[in-house]
């Protein structure tokens, strides 16, 4: 069952709205005592929204994904719709996996795809007691509310993308003159921004820190135009590397921030290369640090990791370079 929850109250979103109406309408047609839309991070399945009527699950409950009924699904080893688990072994082994097993008699699941990045998450249900056999019948209803949904999640990124266009023209004024990126101001006001629609969507968000190397060095022997050509130089690469949707913001001196929306974790170690490759092509050397947003926590503590990380990793070049 559950190992954390949300205590966010969602804002009532229009994808939001439309998920929770779809998820009313499959109880009515199939009533399980709860119908969810989940989204896998990590090991982690998130619910992004619930329609609970006994399990007391909702918004930004989160499942062991490795010892789930949707992993075995997906997979292959078991089906969509199971009236009784007890009758497949791969649920069966699915519930043995836990010390004390969830009341799981019945279950449906079906994956949802989300056609800008692959496979959003899985629509599933569960009931504490086996169901009859026409349970079945209803696939094809089923499938028709995946389709909505998918539907659903296409209008969000259409309307995300909008909202963060307007934020762009109002915080053009918040620009940093000499890189052309964010100054700080600019990068607090987008973090709320899209702080607002990871807890509405309970989506993911990386945010990586960087502090460049010798900018010091450079000032003292060349003067303080080469430290301005070097600090330019790393803003523009930084830019130059990242997405339209990405936030790239100068926070003060030679720090930087990239706010990566819709980024989950294990895409950060790769974005990380691509960007201290960006630099280095650009000749600036810079350490960095990254993070992801958690479903527990906040892009601000996600930024205060990420700078941690940052830190560290430049004490410890500082430290290599005495060796």
């Amino acid at each position: 069952m559950p190992r954390a929850q949300d205590p966010i109250d969602d804002a009532p979103s229009p994808f939001n709205r439309g998920v929770d109406h779809t998820l009313k309408m499959l109880h009515r047609i199939v009533p399980m005592d709860v119908w969810m839309l989940t989204r896998v991070e990590g090991d982690e399945q998130i619910v992004v929204r619930a329609d609970d009527h006994g399990y007391g699950i909702g918004s930004g409950t989160a499942f062991d994904w490795g010892n789930s009924f949707c992993i075995r699904m997906l997979a292959g080893d078991a089906p969509h719709i199971a009236p009784d688990v007890q009758q497949i072994p791969a649920y069966r082994q699915a519930l043995a996996a836990h010390d004390d097993p969830p009341a799981i008699g019945s279950y449906v699941g079906f994956p949802v795809n989300d056609r800008d990045h692959g496979m959003f998450g899985v629509l599933c249900a569960m009931h504490p007691e086996p169901l009859p056999d026409n349970l079945e019948a209803h696939a094809s209803e089923i499938e028709s509310a995946v389709a909505v949904v998918e539907s659903l999640i296409q209008l969000r990124h259409q309307l995300d993308d909008l909202e963060r266009e307007r934020e762009a023209l109002r915080l053009e004024a918040y620009t940093d003159s000499l890189t052309g990126t964010y100054n700080r101001r600019g990068w607090q006001l987008a973090l709320q921004a899209e702080e607002q629609r990871c807890q509405d969507h309970h989506l993911p968000a990386g945010i990586m820190g960087f502090d460049l190397d010798g900018l010091k060095a450079a000032n003292d022997q060349y003067g303080h135009e080469a430290g301005d050509r070097l600090i330019a130089a790393a803003g523009q690469a930084l830019k130059g590397a990242t997405r339209d949707v990405d936030v790239v913001a100068r926070l003060g001196g030679d720090e930087f921030a990239v706010l990566l929306p819709e980024t989950p974790a294990d895409h950060l170690p790769e974005i990380a290369e691509r960007l201290r490759t960006a630099l280095h092509d650009a000749g600036v050397a810079a350490s960095l640090g990254y993070a992801c947003r958690t479903i527990s926590g906040t892009l601000t503590e996600a930024q205060n990791n990420a700078d941690a990380a940052m830190y560290a990793e430049k004490r410890a070049r500082h430290t290599s370079r005495k060796l």
